[in-house]
């Protein structure tokens, strides 16, 4: 790789992937994959289907996407955007791994959806959550509504089916960087569908450095400044060598929020737990399978469903335990919220808590860069 290719920190670096490229080496299988692939994942799911075969038991396929844990491909993506060189990503993946990453949303442009988004049909808010989203029906609701009082709209999920067009705002982010980008690099994609495909064109067309990792030939391979024959991670890795760049640690990142109102004329306190979007505090992101409260020596009091409100004496001068139960995809053990009375919860408490899934601990924190090493 050439060094006028990638060390300029002036660089407008557009990149666009597919599961083939980041999302195979997690465990997840693609599409189009042959059937004498060297991917681990092996052969893509359609030729599988045009083979009328099954999938081998020596494949490495994880069972639960969401169990997925971000490549090293996701983690030099992310420290390049936090970097300034990479501009925007586009991605045609919908395992929401870019968001678990950590790449900022304003620099994303997911063109098939997200398992973990759900849109409004009405007022179009967004809600994550940390389960699969995805119902597989043609209308795509999800059965729930929007919490917002005034609009109660259907949910319905994000995934683009076969054959349905590409959400126009993702599309239109996706062009407009194919029309400022320096350099595009297309890494795992096979190039052969539209009108993604043409979002690299648009970049050669404009003279500018298109640059191909991919495993098989493309379609543009004559039109590629680079063509480069090789596993994504293996060319983020080089990549981010030839910049000096090291590639940062996955870390799973959460957000808080408790709100506390007192009701002085019914002697009590109303104490509320959400999740948010570590990224956008205005979206509401399901995190947690229950809660549970503690209140002195008395029996614990279980949640299951959101809201997660709760109401607290104002008389109650015993210590307060809120135990967070995730979801548990990476194993999170629970976290607990201690506070010595209900006079001791803040109004307002918003935080972020990270977990290294190496370690097993959770780091709270209420400044959103201080990740834990």
């Amino acid at each position: 790789m050439s060094n006028d290719c990638y060390s300029s920190p002036r660089i407008h670096l557009d990149i666009r992937m597919l599961g083939a490229g980041v999302s195979t080496s997690t465990g997840i299988p693609d599409f189009r994959s042959a059937m004498d692939t060297v991917l681990p994942t092996g052969p893509g799911a359609w030729e599988l289907r045009d083979n009328k075969t099954s999938r081998s038991k020596k494949a490495v396929v994880i069972d639960d996407m969401q169990k997925a844990i971000p490549s090293p491909s996701h983690m030099a993506l992310v420290e390049l955007q936090r970097r300034g060189i990479l501009k925007c990503l586009i991605s045609q993946n919908c395992d929401g791994l870019h968001l678990r990453s950590g790449m900022n949303p304003a620099h994303l442009a997911e063109l098939h959806g997200n398992m973990n988004l759900e849109i409004c049909k009405k007022c179009k808010a967004r809600y994550l959550r940390d389960f699969d989203t995805d119902t597989g029906r043609l209308n795509h609701s999800t059965g729930r509504r929007c919490d917002k009082p005034e609009c109660r709209g259907q949910l319905r999920d994000s995934i683009i089916n076969f054959g349905e067009n590409l959400p126009e705002d993702e599309l239109n982010k996706a062009f407009d960087h194919a029309e400022k980008a320096d350099v595009c690099l297309v890494l795992g994609s096979s190039l052969t569908v539209t009108p993604a495909a043409d979002i690299p064109r648009r970049v050669a067309k404009r003279k500018k450095k298109l640059i191909i990792g991919n495993l098989q030939r493309t379609p543009l391979y004559n039109r590629a400044t680079m063509n480069i024959h090789a596993f994504s991670d293996t060319i983020m890795q080089g990549l981010m060598e030839r910049l000096n760049i090291s590639i940062p640690p996955w870390i799973l990142r959460r957000r808080v929020l408790v709100t506390c109102q007192n009701d002085s004329d019914k002697h009590k306190t109303t104490i509320t737990i959400e999740g948010r979007d570590p990224d956008n505090a205005e979206i509401p992101f399901t995190l947690f399978e229950s809660i549970q409260v503690i209140i002195g020596d008395r029996a614990k009091e279980e949640f299951t469903r959101e809201p997660f409100v709760f109401e607290v004496s104002d008389k109650n001068v015993h210590p307060i335990t809120v135990r967070l139960n995730f979801f548990g995809h990476y194993n999170e053990i629970p976290f607990e919220l201690y506070y010595v009375n209900v006079k001791n919860i803040p109004k307002e408490e918003q935080f972020y808590l990270f977990y290294n899934p190496l370690k097993g601990e959770w780091h709270k924190t209420t400044d959103e860069s201080d990740l834990p090493v």
